[in-house]
């Protein structure tokens, strides 16, 4: 696997590429099922690395994304919205290369089962 220069891509942006592959509308919102989550995946795909990097990055993308309406938090999940899963498959079509967008979906694949 060749390893991509992850610091060209914010941690939203990461996330929101990451959630464009998945199947799932929504995720848990449990911090610490989170942090786990992103822990084994930071570990597992170089362009990850951000999120294992500072305490508050998954926060700080999740928020970014809230902000933009493309996440909200229901009750104990956080639901992609319809508008937030076309903003992410366009990002993720426009920002990653191949290999950056096959990160994606490993980590996804990862995110999904957790």
């Amino acid at each position: 696997m060749t390893t991509t220069n992850s610091m060209r891509f914010s941690p939203d942006e990461l996330l929101s590429g990451m959630l464009a592959t998945m199947e799932a509308t929504d995720f848990t919102a449990d911090d610490a099922r989170l942090r786990a989550s992103f822990a084994k995946i930071a570990a597992e795909f170089p362009l990850m690395a951000p999120f294992a990097q500072t305490d508050d990055a998954i926060q700080k993308a999740i928020t970014a994304l809230e902000g933009r309406g493309a996440l909200v938090l229901d009750g104990d999940h956080y639901k992609l919205t319809d508008e937030g899963r076309a903003h992410c498959v366009s990002s993720k079509r426009t920002l990653f290369n191949k290999d950056a967008r096959e990160q994606l979906e490993g980590a996804a694949a990862i995110f999904a089962s957790a």
